[in-house]
């Protein structure tokens, strides 16, 4: 498929470990869609292969309905089985020729990474877009494994395809990501860890789009 910037504006990462609210993934996932996420990444790590591969056909087809993409996480056999948009993979496991040979040339490859050089690696062997995270956006004790807006600038001045800032993103958190040059973020407990999925979707859109 062809990967628009608005693709990315706000990429809705599942996590049922969050949710507050009973409701099923599915349903969850509806009323993020509704609140304008642009993108849904299925990441369920706890789930065995079969209940994974459930879920991505319910996800699928609702994301066919919306006319938004859908990315598996780390299981290309899920996301070629069940016809998805795209994978994303971790930049160790990225290996974009046998991903290309199971999913065809017209699929999304979107990829973990964490330096410059990493992201310069990924856009040579052809991803169509990375993540970068998770982000840390405020003064304090900084952890060795959080990128700061700065290096978000740093990554996203070394390539040519979109960067997507992912993980502990809020609300209080977007505008200092402002001129970063990142075409959207990725967000899962702030969308699916919240009382009102819809609602906090459409709260990140708003701020994405003013922001972005």
């Amino acid at each position: 498929m062809i990967l628009k910037k608005r693709n990315l504006q706000l990429v809705a990462v599942t996590d049922m470990t969050v949710l507050r609210t009973n409701v099923s993934l599915h349903d969850a996932v509806e009323l993020a869609i509704k609140g304008g996420v642009s993108m849904v990444m299925l990441r369920q790590q706890h789930l065995g292969h079969d209940a994974m591969m459930r879920e991505a056909v319910r996800l699928k087809i609702l994301c066919g309905m919306y006319d938004i993409p859908f990315l598996v996480m780390g299981k290309t056999d899920i996301a070629q089985a069940v016809d998805a948009d795209g994978v994303v993979v971790r930049w160790e496991d990225f290996d974009a020729r046998k991903i290309r040979k199971m999913l065809g040339v017209d699929r999304l490859i979107g990829v973990f990474i964490k330096t410059p050089e990493e992201a310069k690696k990924a856009e040579e062997e052809g991803a169509s877009f990375l993540f970068e995270g998770p982000v840390k956006v405020r003064d304090g004790e900084i952890e060795e494994e959080v990128i700061t807006p700065e290096e978000l600038v740093a990554v996203c001045g070394a390539v040519q395809i979109p960067v997507v800032a992912y993980g502990g993103i809020a609300d209080d958190d977007l505008n200092e990501l402002r001129g970063t040059g990142i075409f959207g973020i990725g967000v899962a407990t702030s969308i699916f860890g919240q009382s009102d999925i819809e609602g906090a979707a459409r709260s990140l859109r708003d701020l994405a789009a003013d922001v972005l």
